[in-house]
């Protein structure tokens, strides 16, 4: 899968974390397990505790995901995959890290070979053309009648005020210069379709609130944007206009709309199985 050559380089290639950063990241998981009741929607409890599943993990950054996957459902094979190295202190001893740019060089694994593949908020990193070839990537390392599941946060937002959405329009137009959709989310479900390798593509969507009138949830929630906004934003600013000093405000602004309007964002998982 050759690489499209992109103003907007992957945020994690060659860099290194900060605690700001890895915290964040751990409080994304937290929250999207939260609102799903779940670590995953793919009807897979009775492969994970058949014993000796093997299971993947795509954008396996800190492994959180796989950490706790492992003490549910001890006794499988669990498997992180990235492009920069995953962060091994701590990791239970049936969990491993591969290094591996799945873009640039594919999965180094056979075909057929995992349970269940998850690749999750990937949504932005890819274009669609390249978001279609990784999906069959991960398909071709999918057994037959095992499972794949996406999970990302989408753009139809609940509640959303004006500044909110003159934000996503610029994101929006900076975004559709080079072949990436903001809401990628939404076409997951056509992707394995057009594959003929998928059956019992399904779709679960939650909204996560964002502000006090999600309580603790909610404000948890606030604070993640909020740290989101100020993390990420200057990777974007000048292609929207922007200055660096500006976004702390901005953060502020959207953020403080967001709590006032009892806005809600969507995160959806779209799973299917292999034929």
């Amino acid at each position: 899968m050759g690489k499209i050559h992109s103003k907007f380089p992957n945020y994690y290639d060659n860099h290194v974390l900060n605690v700001d950063e890895k915290y964040n990241l751990h409080l994304r998981h937290h929250l999207v397990r939260e609102i799903f009741k779940g670590n995953f929607s793919s009807p897979v409890h009775n492969i994970l505790t058949g014993w000796s599943a093997r299971v993947l993990h795509v954008n396996s950054i800190l492994g959180t995901w796989l950490a706790e996957m492992s003490a549910n459902y001890p006794g499988c094979t669990y498997i992180g995959v990235n492009s920069i190295s995953s962060d091994e202190d701590g990791k239970p001893f049936d969990v491993e890290f591969i290094k591996s740019d799945i873009q640039n060089e594919g999965l180094p694994y056979d075909d057929n070979r995992f349970d269940f593949i998850v690749i999750r908020f990937c949504a932005w990193e890819y274009s669609e053309s390249e978001w279609k070839d990784i999906i069959k990537e991960l398909i071709r390392c999918l057994k037959p009648g095992g499972w794949v599941e996406i999970t990302d946060f989408g753009m139809d937002f609940q509640n959303p005020g004006p500044k909110l959405i003159n934000f996503l329009n610029n994101l929006t137009n900076i975004k559709c210069t080079k072949d990436k959709n903001i809401n990628m989310v939404n076409k997951y479900e056509e992707f394995l379709m057009e594959t003929n390798e998928m059956e019992n593509i399904q779709k679960q969507t939650e909204y996560l609130p964002i502000g006090e009138h999600g309580e603790k949830l909610g404000e948890t929630a606030l604070q993640f944007a909020h740290d989101n906004i100020n993390m990420y934003l200057p990777r974007y600013a000048k292609f929207m206009g922007m200055q660096p000093k500006d976004i702390p405000c901005i953060a502020d602004t959207l953020c403080e709309e967001a709590n006032e309007n009892n806005t809600m964002v969507p995160i959806t998982r779209v799973f299917a199985q292999k034929i």
